[in-house]
């Protein structure tokens, strides 16, 4: 089958298939960067967690102390 044209017209089809891929590029435009705000977000609260988390507190014995049981 030969779809070549002498003209660069679209016919009806095609100017309807590049109407809804446009739209559908918005959309998935749309959608990615809502999931990388989502994602930067939960990566800011890990940041967050693990440095509270692996922060020294006045709650640990000191280091060297013996404080931990020797057996």
């Amino acid at each position: 089958m030969d779809t070549t044209r002498t003209d660069d017209r679209l016919t009806e089809g095609e100017r309807a298939e590049l109407v809804r891929l446009r739209s559908e590029n918005t959309f998935l435009r749309a959608q990615r960067d809502e999931l990388v705000r989502i994602a930067t977000g939960y990566a800011h609260d890990m940041d967050a967690m693990l440095r509270r988390h692996h922060r020294p507190t006045d709650h640990s014995p000191p280091v060297g102390t013996g404080a931990i049981d020797a057996r």
